[in-house]
């Protein structure tokens, strides 16, 4: 599934921003790896990891592989990682927290399936495949449209995995876990299938993972 788009507005040469894109991806990689995906030189990748460094969207450290020298491994900044859409920033956290102070934690959470509700009501009409196939596809081309750098797989015959590595609410669902709770029961409702988390941002991981499988009634009609 395309990631175009993402940082077009930003003042780069197209590789740099694709040495961007592959890092955030990938999580870390070394001046190797980003030169046989981009099909560059080591110079070439070296120069534009250089210019990155000195504009503080990337840091590296050593890392030992193997027997030899250590390898350089990048990955990217905080500030990097804020080139990425964001719909929500310190304002949305600080009405987060407030809410929460003077309403309890039920507030929030009302606010949160609330939201849910309102984008299932949005979603609902363009994720309407007769198969689950279909359906995983619409799904990840509107989660794609709203910034989640979404792409999705099949794993075997009946099961998919559908991959988020960007959260455009990071900082509020880092305030309250409901906002990623609330992600299962979207999926599941739209898709009429399972859906088991297998990766989470908010616990460390490079990107949110879902397995999306036929309900056990419907599996012998997709």
């Amino acid at each position: 599934m395309s990631k175009n788009g993402l940082l077009n507005d930003i003042q780069m040469p197209k590789t740099r921003r694709l040495v961007l894109l592959a890092i955030k991806e990938h999580s870390r990689l070394t001046v190797d790896e980003l030169a046989d995906m981009l099909k560059i030189s080591n110079v070439a990748v070296r120069r534009h990891l250089d210019n990155l460094r000195n504009d503080g969207l990337l840091e590296y450290e050593e890392e030992q592989q193997g027997i030899g020298r250590p390898s350089y491994v990048y990955f990217l900044t905080a500030k990097a990682d804020h080139l990425f859409p964001r719909n929500y920033q310190d304002l949305a956290t600080e009405m987060i927290s407030t809410i929460r102070e003077l309403y309890g934690p039920e507030a929030v959470e009302a606010i949160f399936k609330d939201r849910f509700e309102k984008i299932g009501r949005i979603y609902k009409p363009f994720v309407n495949a007769g198969t689950l196939q279909g359906r995983v596809k619409q799904l990840v081309e509107l989660r794609q449209a709203d910034g989640y750098m979404a792409t999705w797989d099949k794993s075997d015959d009946k099961e998919y995995i559908v991959t988020e590595l960007n959260c455009p609410i990071q900082h509020v669902a880092e305030e309250c876990a409901r906002a990623c709770h609330e992600d299962l029961g979207l999926f599941s409702s739209l898709l009429n299938a399972d859906v088991i988390r297998l990766h989470h941002k908010m616990e460390g991981d490079n990107m949110c993972a879902y397995k999306i499988r036929p309900k056990s009634a419907e599996s012998g009609k997709e």
